[in-house]
This record gives structure tokens, C-alpha cells and sequence, in this order.
């Protein structure tokens, strides 16, 4: 599998100008993706990425956790790089990505 790598800046920026094409652009897609990791299910079923540039962004990439290694790895708050395909794009509810790998930085 080969990753393209984005930010989630790029992502959010693409999803605000025009959502139709940015769910064309990256459904389906296999990403890498460079983002501050924000919320954290306390399930550990998902966490929720935001762009590092924009500190008060409520709306990002909902990233679902598939190992108990990759959970272990997201136990504190850091800039995380996560490897997956974008499984759905919607305009209200932003990016969903199954995750394949994640890296803390």
C-alpha cells in the first residue's frame, strides 16, 4: 500500500472550500496524515486528529483504532502521524480514517 501524505490543515482546508470534491479527492483513499491528537474515546475505540495549526478546531479526522498496540500508543496528549484510508468525508461530520499505523512525534 502506498501512503500520500497531508496534513489535516490541507484536509479541513479542502472539506471548507468544497466538500463534493474533497470526498472525491480522499474517499477511499490511503493517507498519511499529520495532525494534533485531540479527543480520545475512552473506550479506545477512536481518536480525533485537528491541525496543528489551528488550536481552537472542533471538526478534524476521526481516526478508529484497530490494535491494542496502536491504543497504547495515544495515552497522551502530542502530534501524532497516522497511517490508514479515509473511509468516509462529510461536510458536518469531517473525515473518517481507519488507521493501519501510528506514530507519536
Amino acid at each position: 500500500i502506498s501512503y500520500t501524505a497531508y496534513s489535516v490543515a490541507t484536509l479541513m482546508d479542502d472539506l471548507d472550500d468544497n466538500a463534493l470534491k474533497a470526498a472525491d479527492k480522499y474517499e477511499n483513499q490511503y493517507v498519511e496524515l499529520t495532525g494534533r491528537l485531540g479527543n480520545i474515546d475512552s473506550s479506545g475505540k477512536y481518536i480525533d486528529i485537528y491541525p496543528t495549526n489551528n488550536p481552537y478546531a472542533f471538526l478534524g479526522v476521526q481516526c478508529y483504532i484497530q490494535t491494542e498496540e496502536q491504543k497504547a500508543k495515544i495515552m497522551d496528549d502530542n502530534t501524532v502521524s497516522v497511517k490508514g484510508k479515509i473511509t468516509s468525508v462529510g461536510e458536518v461530520l469531517g473525515y473518517n480514517l481507519d488507521i493501519d499505523d501510528i506514530e507519536v512525534k
